[in-house]
């Protein structure tokens, strides 16, 4: 009596056999599913098809036609057609998962929703897939869209030739759009500048055309050797881990053009850099960089028509500066031979920490106070183990003007006394070394410091964990 007008109820029978005399009545009406040729039940879907079995798809849009195809299941997805490339894994699994889960907005019957006159093969798009067991291509005709403002536009699918597909224009809520799929040729292939075998990497040659050759250098199980101007040291493996990241995992922002003869428009014919990395196999890959009048950055694979446009920014990531593979530790400190660290931080007076070997005691003394009693030992090894295996973050230009003009004004300075020692291992006298460390930017925490050794002219940057390290108090307070 409390129930203001009808309810939509539905009878519900089962017809297995332990429940066919029951009746359940069920609220909520779902008649409209079975009307209009269960148009509501129908699936949406252009597409059903399993991604593992594909093995070619074919695409027709405004940006051309191209193939994709892979030999077996196993094998990596190619461009087969207009050219031979690679492909963007990233790139295919986007694709893959769009042409999966792309859904119309709505599906008509063919007879009361006939595809527009204008979906002319010359005019529409095609999207064909092909899987290894089938001999045929289930192929996706998408006219083009009644205004250039359209939400969505229609398709027909081969499989099922008599539903049109009303289909996503522009990006939805919840929904793969065509605008989402990535159809075009430079979309789809591989934008990484090189492929390599960092493993068999055995050599890399960096020839700037306005500086110094370097050349890196390794037989295993020796470290990486770096060789300038003659003269061979060990390498900055840092440097080394930071070049190939560049070239291995840097992409290029545009493809200028596959089909070069004349490198002359991308300053290709008169390079800035070649880099040339050499395999333990003796196969060379050499990687070549120019500059157009426009300030605009390319690079060209040596042997290949292929232009890439690059980012500025790896280009200036690239370590090809001899003295920036000078190798990151800064000294070699003995503790046999060490007498004393000195250390000024801020305004506060010099701190001196004499150092004993034999019995590893220090002394500590300030504006000629001792405050040995209120050293902390444990902190005190603790800084004598940071500056033994101090290593800088990276080596800067000589005329570096804000490391020139941050460590005017030093935050934290350190001189290092120690004995030396002759052929025989008799003390022969004393050095000192001293190094000064400035923030590199204003503020509480700066991300880096600047520092120099003593008289070098390369001044180089150190990490603000260190930095905090080498800061530690040493006094009780």
């Amino acid at each position: 009596e409390d129930i203001k007008g009808p309810v939509p109820t539905v009878f519900v029978q089962p017809r297995d056999e332990r429940r066919s005399r029951h009746i359940y009545a069920c609220t909520g009406d779902i008649a409209p599913l079975f009307k209009d040729g269960l148009k509501f039940l129908r699936d949406h879907r252009p597409f059903y098809f399993n991604p593992t079995a594909l093995r070619e798809i074919r695409i027709r849009a405004g940006e051309g036609e191209l193939t994709l195809a892979r030999a077996t299941r196993q094998s990596p997805w190619r461009v087969t057609k207009p050219l031979d490339l690679a492909t963007d894994p990233k790139a295919m699994k986007s694709l893959l998962e769009g042409l999966f889960e792309l859904q119309a907005l709505k599906i008509s019957d063919r007879a009361s929703a006939p595809v527009s006159a204008e979906a002319t093969p010359a005019k529409s798009s095609q999207i064909s897939l092909q899987a290894f067991d089938s001999e045929s291509e289930s192929t996706l005709e998408i006219s083009p869209p009644a205004t250039p403002a359209a939400r969505e536009t229609r398709a027909t699918v081969s499989d099922r030739p008599d539903v049109v597909f009303d289909l996503p224009l522009k990006p939805e809520a919840d929904l793969v759009s065509l605008a989402d799929l990535p159809l075009a040729i430079n979309d789809l292939r591989d934008a990484s500048l090189t492929h390599l075998n960092v493993a068999s990497l055995r050599g890399v040659l960096i020839q700037p055309a306005t500086g110094t050759e370097i050349l890196v250098t390794r037989t295993p199980p020796s470290p990486w050797m770096v060789t300038i101007g003659g003269q061979s040291q060990e390498a900055n493996e840092e440097r080394l881990f930071a070049l190939l990241k560049a070239v291995t995992e840097g992409r290029a922002t545009a493809f200028e053009t596959d089909a070069a003869t004349d490198f002359t428009p991308w300053g290709l014919h008169k390079p800035f850099l070649k880099l040339r990395f050499l395999g333990e196999d003796d196969q060379g890959i050499e990687l070549v960089f120019g500059l157009d009048g426009r300030g605009g950055y390319f690079v060209n694979r040596r042997g290949t028509p292929a232009v890439m446009r690059v980012d500025p920014a790896l280009v200036a990531s690239l370590p090809v500066k001899s003295y920036e593979w000078r190798h990151s530790r800064l000294w070699s400190i003995d503790r046999l031979n060490l007498l004393a660290i000195g250390r000024k931080s801020g305004a506060e007076p010099p701190l001196s920490l004499l150092y004993d070997f034999n019995s590893e005691q220090w002394t500590a003394t300030a504006d000629s106070r001792d405050l040995t009693p209120l050293l902390i030992p444990e902190r005190a090894n603790f800084l004598l183990g940071i500056l033994e295996g101090l290593k800088v973050t990276r080596w800067l230009s000589p005329d570096d003007e804000s490391a020139t003009a941050a460590l005017a004004r030093p935050s934290l300075v350190f001189k290092i006394i120690e004995n030396t020692t002759d052929d025989a291992g008799e003390i022969s006298g004393r050095v000192t070394r001293e190094v000064i460390l400035a923030p590199a930017t204003t503020g509480a925490n700066p991300g880096f410091y600047y520092g120099r050794l003593g008289s070098d002219a390369n001044p180089f940057l150190l990490d603000r964990e260190t930095y905090g390290k080498l800061a530690v108090g040493l006094l009780e307070e």
